[in-house]
């Protein structure tokens, strides 16, 4: 992917719906970002023109309504998200953020089974 992706975190929860709705409208957006969140329709709509501008999503005019679609893949995203993560916290050691998990109990001793397993 040539373009940086760069969201902040209610921007990550506004692109986690449309991933799963798009396309989507304004209504579907205010009301599944309202599950967990407490924010106007307007501030929704701040976060959509805000990523907009960035470049993260698409708007298209479908008389009455508008419909919003992400501009890039979620897998892409994250892949992203994560690289700069670990570049930025981990000095590119996945182990080091790995082990950081394990030890800060993010993950279950199931879990930490199945990556001994991987």
């Amino acid at each position: 992917m040539s373009m940086e992706i760069n969201l902040t975190a209610n921007e990550w929860d506004i692109m986690k719906i449309i991933w799963e709705l798009q396309p989507c409208t304004l209504r579907q957006i205010c009301d599944e970002a309202n599950k967990h969140h407490d924010w106007t329709r307007h501030a929704v709509i701040s976060f959509l023109k805000r990523m907009e501008t960035k470049g993260a999503v698409y708007v298209e005019d479908a008389d009455p309504v508008k419909l919003y679609t992400a501009a890039f893949e979620q897998d892409e995203a994250i892949r992203q998200e994560l690289d700069n993560t670990l570049t930025r916290v981990f000095n590119d050691s996945p182990l080091m953020m790995v082990s950081y998990l394990a030890k800060s109990s993010k993950f279950s001793e199931d879990e930490i089974e199945q990556i001994g397993r991987a």
